[in-house]
C-alpha cells in the first residue's frame, strides 16, 4: 500500500457539454414536433366523443318525456314563466332545456366542450324547428305527436348549433362559423322554409373537423358532416333530414 494515498471509492462525473446539450434539446424538441399533431387529433376526438354523450344523454331525456306525455314530442317552449334557476333565463317562456332537465339530470349536458360560447351558461344544442312546430306551445301536450314524423330514424331533433357570424351566413354550410358575441349559445335551429332564415342565422355548426353531433327524433345520435343534412333542400327533398317526411 502506498503511503499517503486514499482511495474514497468515488468516480468523478463528467458534465455534458454545451454541444450536447444542444443535441438533446433539438432532438426533444423534433420528439415535440412529431407528437404534437397526434397529440391535437386525440384531443379534437376526445372533445367530440363528450360532446356525442352529453347528446346522447338529451335524446334519452326526449324519450323519457315524451313517454311521461302521451307521446308527445318536448316542445321548444311553453307559454309559462320558467323556475328561478332556469338554465335559459326568460321572463314568460320556459324553454325546452329547462323542460327536459329532470329527464337529463345535469344541466352540463346541454353543453358541447368545443362551443364558442359562455363555457358557465351557454348552450351547445339547438332544436330543431323544422320538427318541433311553433316557437312557443300553449302546454306540454300541444306539441308535435311522434306519430306525426314519419321517418323519426331519419330526422333530427337536436344538433351541435349556433348563432353563426353574419360574414359567413351566406356561404356554403361547411364554412359557417360561430358567432363568439352571444355568450347564451343557441338553444334553436332554424331551418330553410322558416320566415326567419335569412334574419335569425341559428344554424347547425361544423365543430368537430367539419362534422356535427346530431341526436334524431328516435333517440340515436351520429355524427355528421354538415352537407349531409340536407339544409340546402327545400321541404319533402328525399335527402332533407330537418322535415318531418
Amino acid at each position: 500500500m502506498i503511503s499517503g494515498w486514499k482511495h474514497t471509492g468515488r468516480r468523478r462525473l463528467r458534465a455534458f457539454t454545451f454541444v450536447e446539450l444542444l443535441v438533446v434539446i433539438t432532438l426533444l424538441g423534433v420528439l415535440v414536433s412529431m407528437m404534437a399533431p397526434a397529440m391535437a387529433k386525440a384531443l379534437t376526438k376526445a372533445q367530440e366523443t363528450y360532446c356525442m354523450n352529453n347528446l346522447r344523454n338529451v335524446s334519452i331525456g326526449q324519450i323519457l318525456y315524451t313517454q311521461d306525455h302521451d307521446d308527445h314530442l318536448v316542445p321548444h317552449a311553453i307559454n309559462r314563466k320558467p323556475s328561478p334557476n332556469a338554465i335559459i333565463p326568460n321572463s314568460k317562456m320556459t324553454m325546452w332545456p329547462d323542460l327536459l332537465e329532470t329527464y337529463v339530470g345535469d344541466r352540463r349536458a346541454f353543453r358541447c366542450p368545443c362551443m364558442k360560447c359562455d363555457p358557465g351558461r351557454g348552450i351547445g344544442f339547438g332544436m330543431n324547428l323544422g320538427v318541433a312546430g311553433e316557437f312557443v306551445a300553449e302546454s306540454e301536450v300541444k306539441a308535435p305527436h311522434a306519430s306525426r314524423i314519419l321517418n323519426p330514424a331519419l330526422t333530427i331533433y337536436f344538433a351541435d348549433s349556433a348563432f353563426i357570424t353574419p360574414e359567413t351566413m351566406h356561404r356554403p354550410m361547411n364554412e359557417w362559423q360561430e358567432d363568439t358575441s352571444r355568450p347564451l349559445g343557441s338553444w334553436t335551429i332554424r331551418t330553410p322554409d322558416d320566415r326567419f332564415w335569412d334574419w335569425i342565422p341559428t344554424r347547425v355548426i361544423p365543430r368537430h373537423g367539419g362534422r356535427a353531433n346530431v341526436g334524431f327524433v328516435d333517440g340515436h345520435v351520429e355524427s355528421r358532416e354538415i352537407n349531409q343534412l340536407g339544409f340546402g333542400h327545400p321541404v319533402g327533398h328525399p335527402e332533407n333530414l330537418w322535415d318531418r317526411y
